[in-house]
């Protein structure tokens, strides 16, 4: 899997980046729900459920636009019911996502090569559409007649065109003729079993064949009458006498009743769960809002102890000079490093006391990685020193990472160099920070500080997930290994 925030590969188990630490956990929950509603579309397209097959595959798409599978899949579903130009726009878009090894070349090919059979589904929709027309200029019966010979063709030419025999169906519905409609949309029905609008039609026909079994004599007739003649026009026949309906208390009643009783299971039953879901959700945030502030107080409590514990080495460490004073020669070679030590804790100091941002905590770590603990000879100093490292250190290593890597991508490798070299010294662990600054020096034409750093990632990260990639880098430098027989 890649990262989805800087494309680089990412091994199955992890949950962050190690190039950007971009946070994955809800990135692979978002593929799978994805895949779920592929799979669900895929069991559905094996039954011929192609309505719910799509559905499913359009849902998937949403979640997740770059699921191949599900694209591929769901233009041959659309393919299966005769919308052509839809499904080979899904599989135009796959190829877009992945160029390479997609089955959407294949699907392509299939349709674009055999132009016999591309012409006659083109055809195929010019006839559809101009029986469309035709039937919204639905005037008399010979617009209707020359809806369905033009279906009818339309039909020949795509036998899985669902809309035009779903279209046809509606014609020999209109026109009374419910026989054939039942057998054109049976062949629908075998195309998608669970089409609503063939569904709907088919239970249209069921319900108007029994009502009309169970009519009179004279109820026929009077249905016959108002059925349309020859020329499309529908016979007025004569109604029966006309009896004006006495208006039914009971409905009112019932109506007022209903809306009692819902009054009621709105009062008596939904607004107490309301309440006590919010009421739980205030004391539930009540509850982490003190753990928090217990946190935060206690981490407070700890930097005050670590600053007085650093504040009573500085005293101890400057008594220890003022009775111990070095030779003339030492003093020369240590005054600078305990200079630099000083200067350095009362920054330090300053930073813990007032509110600081990101450039000023950058320029303090790397201000502090100039500081030579060689040349200082007391263990106080020393361990002060390790003390303000290690507190500062991983704060300020990712983001200088970050500004050495935002150098390398503006193209100043001077400044990468410089920045990434510091994150290395910051943490010394950073695989990712060893080989953008191999590649930094390698585009500064330094190829032996390039070969260093990426020997340098190996021996230190055996496991990196970039490991793949220094071989070709060691041989860009002109890197050979050397053998031994």
């Amino acid at each position: 899997m890649n990262c989805p925030k800087c494309g680089a590969p990412v091994p199955s188990k992890k949950q962050y980046c190690d190039v950007c630490g971009a946070e994955l956990t809800v990135y692979r929950r978002i593929l799978r729900l994805s895949n779920y509603y592929y799979n669900c579309g895929l069991e559905k397209a094996k039954v011929r459920n192609l309505s719910g097959a799509i559905t499913d595959l359009k849902r998937s798409l949403e979640i997740n636009k770059k699921n191949i599978n599900a694209r591929n899949l769901l233009g041959l579903v659309l393919f299966e019911t005769g919308e052509v130009v839809a499904a080979l726009s899904e599989w135009v878009i796959s190829k877009n996502f992945k160029d390479d090894d997609n089955d959407a070349d294949y699907f392509l090919s299939k349709v674009q090569d055999n132009s016999v059979e591309l012409d006659s589904m083109n055809q195929a929709i010019r006839k559809y559409n101009q029986a469309l027309e035709s039937v919204r200029e639905y005037s008399d019966a010979r617009n209707a007649d020359m809806a369905i010979v033009q279906l009818k063709k339309a039909v020949s030419m795509n036998p899985r065109m669902l809309k035009a025999l779903q279209l046809l169906a509606l014609l020999y519905i209109r026109e009374g003729d419910y026989e054939k409609a039942m057998k054109v949309l049976e062949q629908a029905r075998n195309i998608d079993v669970s089409n609503p609008m063939t569904l709907r039609y088919i239970a249209h026909i069921d319900e108007e064949t029994k009502d009309y079994e169970q009519l009179s004599k004279k109820e026929k007739a009077e249905r016959i009458l108002m059925a349309p003649d020859a020329e499309g026009r529908r016979v007025i026949g004569f109604a029966g006498s006309y009896h004006e309906d006495k208006p039914n208390i009971m409905v009112f009643f019932n109506l007022f009743i209903g809306v009692l009783i819902g009054i009621a299971v709105v009062y008596y039953l939904i607004v107490p769960t309301k309440e006590s879901k919010i009421r739980q959700e205030y004391e539930s945030q009540k509850i982490d809002y003190s753990a928090e502030l217990s946190t935060k107080n206690a981490t407070i409590t700890q930097q005050e102890r670590s600053i007085a514990n650093l504040e009573k080495q500085i005293r101890e460490l400057e008594s220890s000079l003022d009775e111990e004073p070095d030779t003339p020669a030492v003093v020369s070679t240590n005054s600078s490093s305990y200079n630099k030590l000083f200067e350095v804790w009362g920054k330090y100091k300053k930073l813990k006391s007032d509110e600081y941002d990101d450039d000023e905590l950058v320029a303090f770590a790397l201000e502090l990685t100039e500081v030579d603990e060689n040349g200082l000879d007391n263990d106080v100093a020393i361990e002060l020193l390790s003390e303000i490292r290690n507190e500062i250190y991983p704060l300020a290593s990712r983001k200088v990472y970050r500004s050495g890597r935002n150098s390398f991508d503006d193209g100043d490798y001077a400044e990468s160099s410089r920045l990434l070299e510091a994150a290395v010294k910051l943490s010394p662990d950073n695989d990712a920070a060893m080989y953008y600054l191999g590649k930094s020096y390698q585009a500064l034409k330094d190829n032996e500080k390039a070969i260093y750093y990426y020997k340098l990632m190996l021996e230190v990260c055996p496991n990196s997930t970039l490991k793949e990639y220094i071989p070709q880098r060691l041989s860009e430098c002109g890197y050979t290994e050397k053998t031994t027989e």
